[in-house]
């Protein structure tokens, strides 16, 4: 026995010297790649046409369809995974022969190198092609790589979703600039992702899936819900924050002011918010909601960028929450867009800085004694009258340029600015 464990220790220590010694092979001291995020995003607006196309998959879901998507499609996707963290650069070039992905990521510190670099090769062809996969200077065949992504995604899932995603392409073909996917009827599929994503989600941490459960059948029960006409968020706010605060310590104001926001995301925001928390309906039979959307300076759409954003950013990174505003606006821009909205923008970065100070251990009994009871919008939320809006790829440009300027960058402290002036951002 003695001798067992002792060969599965010397096993174990090989295993990690590869791995070590891989990844120092692999880490090398420059970029493959360098882009401009402002200038991959300005191209943003082109995503709703690829948005357009995924929704229409799932409406016709019974039936087999193509999927047309463009190099402006994903370079612009990569503009926004950067400006979500800013230690990701990518480019993807399309052409009849080939689709060419390339990435390189900004490591921390260390002794070894600075980027790691990746270089995937896709070719045309039945079902999905990997070429090759290169990582730093050392080459995977493609059937090992794929295999292996769809290996750990099952693994990590315990299902076999990878492998159905894979099975569902029938067929890639490409040519300059877009690759067309050819789809198998995707009703199955969609039937068992919902079952996975209910499973991954559900089981993440039970203590926050019973707080928000508990916060969502008051909110249920709250009267301020059944009125007959939208009422102010911060109608909303006040009553869980102020549960919330009863319920605390100062060890576990933070938890209980998460879980307060993401059952508001849930009932007032949407329902879908709660798959990603588990089981917390206190009704079976169907999803718990106001009787109207509630409102934040009279508007619906602003009480939806500043829960959304709030939810995102506590289910997320900081910076994956402002991206996805960012570039919601952007895709705005379009002909058949509302236009670039700095007022939605204020509403996602205020959404943002609500979940920052309530879930933060030094200042959430403090943003409990602060909203705890108020149904004042000024507390949380910023003055927005004066920001530009509605502005067309055109006007946006004319007046800013780009993201990043000069002229978009004071737009943005000023709106920062704002944000940090509100009450429940101030020192306790």
């Amino acid at each position: 026995m003695a001798r067992l464990f002792k060969f599965i220790g010397v096993l174990l220590l090989l295993i990690v010297l590869a791995v070590v010694g891989l990844f120092v092979v692999a880490v090398e001291s420059y970029p493959v790649v360098v882009t401009s995020s402002s200038e991959q995003v300005d191209q943003a607006e082109s995503v709703k046409t690829l948005m357009k196309q995924l929704k229409a998959s799932i409406r016709n879901r019974t039936h087999r369809q193509n999927i047309y998507i463009s190099q402006a499609h994903l370079n612009s996707l990569v503009g926004f995974a950067q400006r979500a963290h800013g230690k990701i650069n990518g480019q993807v070039y399309i052409d009849s022969q080939s689709t060419r992905v390339l990435a390189s990521y900004h490591l921390p510190n260390n002794p070894v190198g600075h980027y790691l670099n990746i270089d995937i090769m896709l070719s045309p062809g039945a079902g999905i092609k990997v070429d090759h996969v290169k990582i730093g200077p050392i080459i995977i065949p493609g059937d090992l790589a794929l295999g292996s992504l769809i290996y750990l995604a099952n693994w990590y899932t315990e299902s076999d979703i990878a492998s159905q995603f894979v099975e569902q392409v029938e067929s890639v073909a490409m040519t300059d600039g877009q690759i067309q996917l050819s789809i198998k009827p995707l009703d199955k599929f969609l039937k068992e992702l919902n079952d996975v994503k209910q499973g991954v989600g559900g089981g993440s941490d039970e203590k926050t899936r019973i707080r928000t459960a508990y916060y969502l059948k008051q909110l249920s029960l709250l009267g301020v819900g059944k009125r007959s006409s939208p009422q102010s968020l911060a109608e909303y706010i006040g009553p869980v924050f102020s549960w919330a605060k009863d319920r605390s310590d100062d060890e576990t104001a933070a938890k209980e002011n998460e879980a307060a926001i993401m059952a508001l995301a849930i009932f007032a925001g949407h329902h879908r918010f709660a798959n990603l928390v588990g089981d917390v309906q206190p009704l079976k039979s169907r999803a718990v909601r106001p009787n109207f959307k509630p409102r934040l300076k009279n508007r619906t759409d602003l009480n939806q960028h500043f829960i959304f954003s709030a939810a995102i950013k506590i289910l997320s990174e900081q910076g994956l929450s402002l991206a996805i505003g960012e570039f919601k606006e952007l895709m705005d821009r379009s002909d058949d867009g509302s236009g670039f909205s700095f007022v939605d923008l204020a509403a996602d970065f205020a959404g943002v800085a609500f979940a920052v100070s309530a879930t933060n251990p030094a200042s959430a009994r403090s943003v409990q004694n602060i909203l705890a009871d108020s149904s004042n919008e000024q507390l949380f939320f910023p003055v927005t009258e004066d920001l530009p809006e509605g502005l067309s790829k055109n006007e946006f440009s004319q007046q800013f340029f780009e993201v990043d300027s000069p002229e978009y960058l004071r737009m943005v402290g000023k709106i920062n600015q704002r944000i940090a002036e509100l009450p429940i951002h101030q020192s306790p």
